[in-house]
């Protein structure tokens, strides 16, 4: 039997300034007359990352928090129990990510699993069992550890809306990883740092599309063709980097991050996968340079110069932009 503990937090701190006690009871929370609600269930995806051809995942549970107008934790759900492909539960799922690229995901929690939410502002917090996880690189059999802080993923802010529901074996929302963003090797040997794997470019999508398209051969003949996409309104093209990392050094670019990026196929293909509805720059860079993941390199992109395009993306729909 599936169990989903729902527990009430204090949302204010008394005036001598304790806190509440670990061992409150679990209090389960009645819906609010007139709020609509919204059956919820759940998806994984993945872009690429280079150089590995396994990035497997273990997650223990995943807790849903309900926000407050103001930010603050108003409640929250714990989820013990996965849904497999066979139709059974788990109490834990594993998952190798590359294998659901694009716009392929794969469904831990179904509709049908009961878990009714409030419409409105909610963040994801999943628990990772770094024992259960590791990445696997290219000609090389050792699985090298991956390393969540605090074995905790904290991601950011999404809406649920009680128009967004499962259809068939898609569920309404999906965690996105964008490894080439949230993944990364600490130090020069992984056998000894491992990886780390960050909040950074992870991301719960709920109405989305997708960004797709095909890379001409005279712009393949130049090297490692990589597509690039970000805000609709971005200017200046930066390339990866995450000011916010402990290891980032030098002064924070005014070039704005991307949002995504992804390596195009040998066969010069490109899919950006569960895409929020809205309007979006895809950028092209054709060379072999190396793009860090966490320093800002001062990448020119796009790159041939005018290898950029502006694109709008809608709710169940594949936005073209070919280069």
């Amino acid at each position: 039997m599936k169990t989903y503990l729902v527990i009430l937090l204090m949302l204010l701190i008394s005036a001598c300034g304790g806190n509440s006690s670990s061992n409150d009871k679990d209090v389960v929370v009645p819906p609010l007359m007139g709020v609509e609600q919204a059956k919820f269930s759940l998806g994984l995806s993945d872009a690429p990352v280079d150089d590995a051809i396994a990035v497997v995942l273990e997650i223990d549970t995943i807790k849903i928090i309900k926000l407050t107008d103001s930010g603050d934790v108003a409640e929250e759900i714990l989820v013990e129990e996965f849904a497999m492909e066979d139709g059974s539960t788990a109490s834990s799922v594993v998952t190798n990510l590359l294998d659901y690229q694009g716009a392929d995901q794969k469904k831990i929690i179904d509709e049908l699993a009961g878990i009714e939410l409030d419409e409105g502002n909610y963040q994801l917090e999943l628990v990772i069992i770094d024992a259960g996880s590791y990445v696997e690189l290219d000609n090389d059999a050792t699985l090298y550890a991956i390393k969540v802080p605090s074995s905790r993923l904290r991601l950011g802010e999404f809406v649920v809306d009680a128009s967004l529901v499962q259809v068939g074996d898609t569920p309404a929302y999906t965690i996105e990883f964008d490894l080439r963003t949230s993944l990364v090797q600490r130090g020069n040997n992984p056998a000894k740092n491992g990886f780390i794997l960050k909040p950074h470019g992870i991301k719960v999508v709920g109405r989305s599309g997708t960004i797709a398209g095909t890379i001409s051969s005279e712009n393949l003949n130049l090297g490692t063709c990589t597509v690039y996409m970000y805000p609709g309104d971005t200017t200046e093209f930066g390339d990866l980097f995450d000011s916010e990392d402990e290891a980032f050094t030098g002064d924070v670019p005014t070039a704005t991050a991307p949002l995504a990026s992804t390596v195009v196929t040998i066969e010069g293909s490109y899919e950006f996968g569960f895409v929020s509805a809205g309007d979006y720059m895809v950028a092209l860079r054709c060379n072999d340079l190396v793009d860090d993941n966490i320093q800002f390199d001062g990448l020119e992109i796009p790159s041939p110069a005018g290898q950029s395009k502006f694109i709008t993306v809608t709710s169940g729909n594949t936005s073209e932009a070919n280069f």
